[in-house]
């Protein structure tokens, strides 16, 4: 299997003190990124820990697994048969190797990332504007009729607030409002304060073209901070800039999983609009099987090699 991660993974003695979150991205990924096997067993996986000393009794090992494994099949069942990998009784099974599940892999080593001490991500232009693309190519496959735009500031795409502000607003046939107070070309904090956490536009026009139509302001959040993001893009600011003539919503989009039903309930709070975590996000296959471009899929594969092969030489030794 792949190394331990470092976080997440705290000694387990009488209570189980392993994030089944990590622990299934960890299982997960351990089957794509690895040949020499198309199943892991919960055997398997308990064994593994117990010899890096997470677990000191075999029995107590096997039923954090059997929590893992409802996790999995939650994940299968949520993703649909666009899933890399099926449970089947106490064992997990790829239907095939990563390259043929990008979108599924690149999400997987983005929420693996943050768990390993020595994995560190010097630049997230790349895999933010992937992820973005990923968002928009789920949410244009899932809600047949909207029209999605991406507006993120990148380093391939550096635009000021008012230029995105004003594209916004002629897509929706809006008025502008009060760009001044909060397009700052001074500052020099990136991402968020260009572009005030908009992402994504994502709208359903009518035939008439007229206001008055659904339309959801979205932050795409791929890095290891990703939670202290959940309040963006503030709607207040964003009415402040254009002058909706009926508010808008917000929506949220992060590659992590959520399936435990407490945290879910927690960030959804946070969120108070809609949140596509990876499960709702992978779910597109559901729509459309090639909902990934071509393109985009090559992208992924390209991003991804390097770090893959980085993972399994840690692994190996």
């Amino acid at each position: 299997m792949l190394a331990v991660p470092t976080k997440g993974f705290a000694r387990s003695v009488n209570v189980h003190r392993i994030s089944h979150d990590v622990l299934c991205d960890w299982i997960e990924g351990s089957l794509l990124f690895q040949d020499d096997r198309d199943f892991l067993s919960q055997i398997d996986v308990a064994d593994t820990l117990l010899d890096d000393g997470r677990y000191i009794n075999q029995e107590f090992a096997l039923q954090g697994m059997k929590g893992a494994w409802n996790e999995l099949r939650n994940r299968e069942r949520w993703i649909g048969d666009g899933a890399a990998a099926f449970v089947r009784r106490k064992r997990v099974i790829r239907r095939g190797n990563w390259q043929s599940y990008p979108a599924q892999s690149f999400c997987i080593l983005v929420s693996l990332a943050p768990y390993y001490d020595w994995w560190t991500e010097s630049e997230y232009g790349e895999q933010g504007e992937i992820f973005e693309l990923l968002t928009k190519a789920s949410f244009s496959a899932q809600f047949c009729g909207w029209k999605v735009f991406k507006t993120g500031w990148s380093s391939s795409n550096p635009v000021r607030l008012r230029d995105i502000a004003t594209e916004v607003a002629n897509l929706l046939g809006e008025q502008l409002g009060d760009i001044e107070t909060w397009d700052d070309p001074e500052k020099k904090e990136p991402g968020q304060k260009k572009e005030q956490g908009l992402d994504l536009l994502c709208y359903r026009p009518f035939p008439d073209k007229r206001r008055g139509i659904p339309v959801y302001l979205m932050q795409c959040a791929s890095g290891a901070y990703w939670e202290s993001k959940l309040h963006t893009p503030i709607l207040g600011i964003w009415k402040d800039i254009i002058h909706f003539k009926n508010s808008p919503m917000k929506a949220f989009s992060t590659p992590f999983t959520v399936t435990r039903r407490e945290k879910y309930r927690q960030y959804l709070g946070q969120v108070t609009g809609l949140f596509i975590e990876r499960c709702r996000l992978l779910a597109a296959a559901q729509y459309n099987e090639k909902w990934v471009s071509r393109e985009l899929q090559d992208r992924i594969i390209a991003w991804a090699e390097p770090r893959i092969e980085r993972l399994l030489q840690v692994s190996e030794r």
